[in-house]
């Protein structure tokens, strides 16, 4: 654990790239491809905070760059849809104000979480979804890209299976971790910058396979994503129902908040205590600079790094 008193950590960041299957099963370039965008997008954040960035800033940023890598679920690589399509969702939350903003269901926005954090600075409101979404996207001008953009060979081969075995089986559920298919690639990011400012992110292309306009927990504030300067920054990843129903972001923040907890204990809780087994994960960290990344999974792509020197990205329970 880290403090920012004797150890004078001065700024902290923690990022994932989705809980899931076991990546003891992932064959070597699998693993290092994501042990490099990994470290990428942390190296990134690191140098950012060091420089004196804001927390805000640096989420954005970070996940930006892990919606465009294609071997994570989250902008470019994103999983299909039941018809082959796919829809996107992400949020973003300041700890300092607790202003937050959040999309769901969009197409054609290449990174969600600027859009999401448009919604934050340049509207009344918290959540867009689909269709609205798409038009405030078109008024702020955002960077847009086609289908072909977002979608990889990886990701088609995976939908194309998954129909093969729906159409045989007449079933379309995939939640367990020994399913081959199981892959839940959702981003986050989560920082305490040096003015001990907190903020927190989630981006996602939610569950393959995925039917009627599903949305999960990463664009809800409270279910995949919280952060609050009087207690932690949070983001999820898993099968978002489980997240949704338990509200687990705002419960690891409620359990510091009101039961006093430590980061540490309020996160173990949450994830190993409230959730089932194999339902995910998450990343956090608090006002005085302490990580957390626990999961319930056989693993959650994973990285930290703070003002200490400390960096470092693992993938299973190493």
């Amino acid at each position: 654990m880290n403090s920012r008193g004797e150890d004078n950590v001065r700024f902290a960041i923690a990022i994932h790239g989705g809980a899931g299957s076991n990546p003891d099963k992932w064959n070597p370039q699998e693993k290092e491809l994501r042990l490099m965008g990994l470290r990428e997008a942390l190296t990134h954040g690191r140098d950012r905070l060091q420089r004196g960035d804001k927390a805000i800033d640096v989420v954005e940023s970070v996940i930006r760059i892990l919606e465009d890598n294609p071997i994570f679920n989250a902008g470019r690589g994103c999983v299909l849809t039941a018809t082959g399509e796919h829809d996107l969702d992400a949020s973003i939350m300041d700890g300092s104000t607790r202003v937050c903003g959040a999309v769901a269901g969009v197409k054609t926005v290449k990174n969600p979480i600027s859009l999401a954090r448009l919604v934050m600075t340049e509207t009344p409101h918290v959540f867009l979804m689909g269709k609205g979404a798409e038009e405030f996207a078109d008024a702020q001008k955002v960077e847009r890209a086609d289908a072909a953009y977002f979608r990889t060979e990886a990701q088609l081969k995976s939908w194309q299976k998954w129909k093969t075995r729906q159409e045989a089986e007449k079933t379309s559920l995939i939640t367990s971790p020994d399913d081959p298919l199981f892959y839940l690639g959702t981003v986050g990011c989560v920082v305490l910058d040096s003015a001990g400012n907190l903020a927190a992110g989630t981006s996602t292309g939610g569950t393959l396979a995925k039917r009627w306009g599903r949305v999960g927990d990463s664009p809800i504030v409270g279910a995949g994503t919280i952060a609050d300067n009087r207690s932690c920054a949070i983001s999820c990843t898993g099968i978002g129902e489980h997240f949704i129903r338990n509200a687990i972001a705002h419960d690891v923040s409620s359990r510091m908040l009101y039961g006093k907890q430590s980061l540490s204990a309020a996160a173990q809780a949450s994830v190993h205590e409230v959730l089932p087994v194999d339902s995910g994960g998450l990343i956090g960290v608090d006002r005085e600079g302490n990580l957390v990344l626990e999961f319930n999974t056989p693993g959650m792509s994973r990285g930290v790094a703070d003002s200490s020197g400390r960096l470092e990205v693992k993938l299973g329970k190493e």
